[in-house]
């Protein structure tokens, strides 16, 4: 059961004070679909993190993942079991899936991981899993494909379950790629000023890494009827993705690790996992 602190539920408060409603509106689950008309495939479902307020950055980032041709929708965290049996129906022995993608923030994170684990139970792959700051994550299940973990070690703080970030840990059994990546380590690259919990979701490098790895694994659909009709898998390529810049250190070695991981997720249609 999550931990509510009144000092978490008080700055809530005074966030939605802030900056209104816009930040707590439920998405549109009946707008979930196995097969889009977007320039390119693939579906990219976001989850806030609690109640919304402090994750308008997720907000953010799904109109640029729309922006560049993929499709996205945003939802509550409270609203993971209803997206995830709206996936199962619609996905649930589809022919022509296109890419599934879930990407959340704080308690939102830990809600795509659940949201991976019940189509799971149902035998539907997940292309794409992307967490920013879990806080209390379930473990990642074998369905999916590759799983980006952006997190910021947060000293004292990463003991309390609602001001941290930690690494995910894999379901045993699983043949997909984990990646978890401390920004303040391992990926420094994308490090900003003042970055915390509740604005990881907002920074600038952290949502072109985000589109980055989508533009990687959601094809043009050019592309994807090519793969689809070629006799072996194509797979996809980090050279389809946003320029890296130039970059020496840890870093380095962190994103050309996830760039070969990226280079394994096949952009063919896989009846099953």
């Amino acid at each position: 059961m999550r931990s509510r602190l009144p000092i978490v539920c008080l700055a809530a408060m005074l966030s939605l004070s802030l900056i209104g409603c816009s930040a707590m509106t439920p998405g549109h689950v009946d707008a979930v679909q196995p097969v889009t008309n977007d320039t390119r495939v693939g579906n990219a479902y976001l989850l806030r993190g609690f109640i919304g307020v402090f994750s308008a950055g997720i907000d953010h980032l799904g109109n640029e993942v729309n922006a560049v041709g993929i499709h996205s929708e945003v939802f509550q965290d409270d609203q993971w079991s209803d997206l995830a049996n709206e996936i199962v129906l619609r996905f649930g022995g589809h022919p022509d899936a296109e890419p599934l993608v879930l990407i959340g923030h704080s308690y939102g994170a830990d809600d795509v991981v659940r949201i991976a684990r019940k189509l799971d139970a149902a035998n539907i792959p997940v292309t794409m899993l992307i967490t920013l700051d879990p806080v209390t994550p379930p473990a990642v299940p074998k369905n999916v494909r590759l799983c980006v973990n952006l997190y910021e070690s947060n000293g004292i703080w990463d003991n309390f379950p609602w001001l941290r970030g930690i690494p995910l840990q894999h379901q045993g059994g699983s043949k997909g790629t984990l990646y978890n990546a401390d920004i303040r380590k391992d990926r420094t690259d994308l490090l900003e000023p003042g970055l915390d919990h509740f604005n990881i979701e907002k920074q600038r490098k952290v949502h072109d890494e985000v589109l980055r790895l989508l533009l990687a694994v959601c094809p043009t659909r050019q592309d994807w009827i090519a793969a689809r009709s070629a006799p072996t898998p194509v797979l996809a390529s980090a050279s389809k993705a946003l320029p890296l810049p130039p970059e020496t250190g840890r870093a380095t070695l962190a994103r050309s690790r996830l760039n070969g991981q990226l280079a394994t997720v096949s952009i063919a249609h896989e009846s099953s996992n």
